[in-house]
């Protein structure tokens, strides 16, 4: 059983499913991205702790007249804690080596989050699950709207919104999606799709951005360049890709169902048989194994578990987010017991909390 301190970890799962969007299995998650930049304070290479200290007392302000959600200031925030929002893609792994003073914002849906000092002064982003770029950006772009009202951006006629970082210069948007293709990878096409979309200004990474590794068949997938495009044509090019690659990945789930249908049904049934049985598992291993479960649901081998929760133990089984489901400090390997007995729990009784 989860410990009282799971009430305070507001962040850990998602409040609603509302408005998830397309292709679930295959879009994990959507992202939404904004860069934005206060006029009358210092961008982040000449900010002082002064100028920092000012921008949160701003921010919660505009936060506590227009925004539903809690504020949570960084350096307040215990180490797992801090790792947890990681976890949970809710701030960025930069943010939480920052020095300075640095909050975030999270709304009462836990869909949208603000970094407050990350390399820009605010960072606006919105999450969903399934392909839902659209829906979501007309979500953060209405939180964009109560900090830009409040505070005013910096905003150039010629290169539009000022960002510390050149190539954030423009929209300061970032369209992200995590894709899940265990079919490009036992084909051996993936490399050659995802070449295609380095060639068109997309960038490839693991599951946590940039220099993170890729596992258990997870990729992201974002736009490289935020300049000379409007917002709507940059998620439009995205779509558009990410549309491309689902039809190359179910096609590439046919040909595994015609060729290998007992291969990959034997291992998926294998993946859950460990699941629902191991007394000590890895957070490695739970995420190869869950790709194997993930897949089998997608293509209809597995009935009985929804990928709301596969989702959901995807996440709460990280380092740092099985540590505070059970409220204690633990050592590696007692927590790989403890994350076999959360995930047991969880895919023998799926209705139960």
């Amino acid at each position: 059983m989860a410990l009282k301190i799971l009430d305070n970890i507001r962040w850990l799962t998602p409040a609603n499913k509302e408005n998830q969007g397309e292709h679930p299995e295959i879009v994990v998650s959507s992202r939404i991205r904004l860069a934005r930049n206060i006029d009358t304070i210092p961008f982040e290479m000449k900010m002082k702790n002064k100028d920092a200290r000012h921008l949160l007392e701003l921010t919660q302000s505009a936060i506590k007249q227009r925004l539903q959600g809690k504020f949570y200031e960084i350096k307040k925030l215990t180490p797992l804690e801090k790792e947890s929002l990681l976890e949970c893609h809710l701030i960025s792994p930069g943010f939480i080596k920052k020095d300075s003073p640095t909050g975030v914002f999270i709304n009462d849906k836990r869909n949208i989050s603000v970094m407050i000092n990350e390399e820009d002064h605010l960072r606006i982003q919105g999450l969903s699950g399934g392909l839902n770029l659209i829906n979501l950006s007309e979500k953060v772009f209405d939180v964009e709207e109560v900090f830009g009202d409040e505070l005013g951006y910096a905003f150039n006629e010629n290169y539009g919104f000022l960002t510390s970082c050149p190539t954030n210069l423009g929209t300061g948007l970032r369209a992200s999606v995590i894709l899940h293709l265990p079919g490009l990878v036992f084909t051996n096409e993936v490399d050659k799709v995802l070449k295609g979309a380095l060639q068109i200004g997309i960038a490839v990474r693991g599951i946590y951005g940039e220099g993170s590794e890729i596992k258990g068949s997870l990729f992201q997938i974002s736009n490289q360049y935020t300049l000379g495009l409007k917002e709507e044509d940059l998620i439009e090019q995205i779509r558009k890709l990410i549309h491309m690659i689902i039809d190359i990945e179910l096609k590439a789930r046919d040909v595994i169902l015609k060729k290998a249908h007992y291969e990959f049904e034997d291992k998926v049934f294998r993946s859950l048989g460990v699941l629902k049985s191991a007394r000590i598992i890895s957070s490695d291993e739970v995420l190869n194994l869950l790709s194997a479960l993930r897949f089998g649901i997608g293509m209809g081998i597995i009935k009985d578990i929804s990928l709301d929760l596969v989702n959901e133990l995807l996440i709460v089984s990280r380092p740092a987010n099985i540590q505070l489901y059970y409220g204690m400090v633990l050592e590696e390997h007692e927590r790989d017991i403890r994350r076999a007995e959360y995930i047991r729990n969880r895919l023998n009784n799926p209705g139960a909390n």
